[in-house]
């Protein structure tokens, strides 16, 4: 694997995160001073000059499908750019793990946090779709679970731009099998509701813990989607199964119309569960003729043909079958006009044509067979040979490494005592970008944020409130995990409330409440962590009470994201649960 460079443009490059079909580095953008992620084309060895313009064009429609979003519930893109050669854009860096992650490890997730879940999805998609983006991926692994729990929705690499050409041609399949739509199965033209019968499937997953519509090969998997059934989970009540049912019809016309009418059924089967008035089995009926002597036997009823359900995808199911026999007495297919009464005529006895000759003599054979050996042989030597010039050239660049970062340790720990504060930071930065260990850089970035934390208490000194909420912000940049730096500045923060407007404190609120709330999820003493998550709960609640009072209903969903976070950091807090508990019903 090669070493990821050291810049990419603008772009200071902090390590590899994860590599596929493209390469993501965590990367540093000094002009703007935060952290991104950076996605580099990863060009496959040996592509054509047309599959390698084809891999950019497609690239580009990725930059071009997610920068013309703007949402809280979609990744952002900041820019597209080449560099001596290298494709790539910067994006939003997301913190938490996946969807994927968090069903595996869970099994199952509770109903009401998957339709939470679900909601923001939806959300995410109402935008794209209003801006002519189809996603035609969503999945598990494209769904992003920050720590505050919002929801991120990733990864819009095979996205249709329905105001540009289509770059796939007819028939031409993209798309992860188990979460396609029967009309992506096919290869045909796709609108918005492909998105939502995806969206069904992720949703029936998250609720039941299994796939709508399983196999063990992607032939299975389609012939599943294209004619199966689900089968109804023990989780999901009638009115949920109802939304799910619409969801994963097999024909567009049949599932919801838009990502909003899909929120409004799976808003109103809540309700309906919560009041009791769907959902609910019928009771089955007692008392009848069987237990009252004088009571008349309802009528049996007649017997109906089966009702078969019409599939668009299945051409040849012109008319459903006759649910009657046929008999001798009705025309049948033996006793059409004009066929033959007479009775079939004797099947001639097969007899096998006699062995053929081998096509190669068994001397021929073995000669190929020891020539076929020969060359497995000088293959694997060949090999073993290249993998050995490789190790070679690996251990000396690592030795090469080594030394260069050795140097750099003897640099930082052999500086004058009385270096002014900022020329040694320089050095450190300085030091940071060329190291290529990890414990040498680990070590870099606590010295440096230490150094922030010191010229932040030396600002809170000077009474300078804002160089101390820049200090310990830098801080925290560079050393994430970091709980002191983390209070540091949300005690800066939350020293601000008093002075700012109360119609403009929401900014502030969210940003220290955040700022406590990794305090108290990096922080290992008991009496600390709590006291950090308190403060997280009041800075959240504080946000929700002045959502609720504007009544932006635009924010409920983040507000109550806020309040999941601080009820998990406050569970030993009787009183404070109480708090939260009373604006999620509130905000609901």
């Amino acid at each position: 694997m090669n070493s990821p460079p050291s810049t990419l443009g603008q772009y200071q490059i902090i390590r590899e995160i994860a590599r596929s079909n493209d390469i993501v580095y965590e990367a540093y953008d000094p002009l703007m001073n935060r952290r991104v992620a950076i996605k580099e084309l990863a060009m496959p060895q040996g592509a054509s000059s047309q599959q390698q313009e084809e891999r950019i064009n497609r690239f580009k429609r990725e930059a071009q499908a997610a920068g013309t979003l703007n949402h809280p519930n979609i990744m952002t893109v900041f820019s597209f750019a080449e560099d001596a050669g290298r494709t790539f854009m910067a994006m939003e860096y997301l913190d938490g793990g996946t969807l994927r992650a968090e069903i595996d490890s869970k099994g199952f997730i509770p109903i009401d946090r998957a339709v939470e879940i679900t909601y923001q999805i939806l959300e995410g998609l109402a935008h794209a779709h209003s801006k002519g983006v189809i996603h035609r991926d969503i999945k598990p692994d494209n769904i992003q679970i920050l720590a505050n729990g919002t929801i991120k929705i990733t990864d819009f690499g095979i996205a249709r731009l329905t105001f540009q050409p289509n770059l796939t041609m007819d028939g031409q399949v993209f798309g992860t099998p188990s979460y396609m739509s029967p009309e992506q199965v096919v290869g045909r033209e796709i609108d918005p509701r492909s998105d939502l019968f995806s969206v069904g499937v992720v949703l029936y997953e998250m609720i039941s813990g299994q796939k709508p519509f399983a196999g063990d090969s992607v032939v299975s998997i389609t012939y599943a989607i294209m004619n199966a059934e689900p089968a109804h989970p023990q989780q999901a009540n009638f009115a949920m199964w109802q939304v799910l049912t619409r969801a994963l019809d097999k024909s567009p016309q049949m599932r919801y119309a838009n990502a909003e009418d899909m929120i409004k059924a799976l808003k109103d089967a809540v309700k309906s569960s919560q009041t009791g008035s769907m959902g609910a089995t019928p009771p089955p009926v007692t008392g009848s003729y069987g237990v009252n002597p004088y009571m008349t036997p309802p009528p049996v009823p007649a017997a109906q043909p089966p009702i078969y359900a019409y599939n668009p995808y299945q051409p040849h199911q012109f008319s459903p079958p006759s649910p009657y026999p046929t008999t001798p007495y009705q025309p049948g297919p033996q006793y059409q006009a004009g066929a033959s009464m007479l009775p079939p005529a004797s099947i001639p006895i097969y007899y096998p044509p006699p062995p053929r000759r081998p096509m190669f003599k068994p001397e021929t054979v073995s000669f190929w067979k020891r020539v076929a050996l020969t060359f497995l042989i000088v293959g694997t030597l060949f090999i073993l040979l290249i993998v050995g010039i490789n190790a070679l050239a690996s251990g000396i660049s690592n030795a090469g490494i080594r030394k260069n970062d050795q140097a750099i340790s003897a640099q930082i720990e052999n500086l004058p005592e009385n270096m002014p504060l900022q020329e040694r930071l320089q050095t450190y930065q300085e030091g940071l970008v060329k190291a290529k260990d990890v414990g040498v850089q680990a070590e870099l970035r606590h010295r440096i944020a230490a150094l922030y934390e010191k010229q932040g208490n030396e600002a809170l000194g000077r009474a300078d409130v804002r160089t101390a909420e820049f200090c310990f912000s830098q801080g925290t940049e560079i050393d994430p995990n970091n709980a002191a730096l983390w209070s540091d500045k949300a005690q800066v923060l939350a020293s601000q409330f008093d002075a700012t407007d109360p119609n403009d404190r929401s900014p502030l609120l969210i940003d220290a409440g955040t700022a406590w709330e990794k305090a108290a999820r990096l922080e290992r003493d008991p009496d600390r962590m709590q006291r950090f998550g308190k403060g997280a709960a009041q800075a959240y609640l504080a946000y929700a009470e002045s959502v609720l009072s504007t009544g932006d209903r635009t924010k409920f969903s983040d507000a109550r994201n806020r309040l999941y976070a601080a009820k998990e950091l406050t569970s030993s807090d009787s009183e404070m649960q109480a708090k939260i508990a009373d604006m999620l019903a509130k905000l609901s």
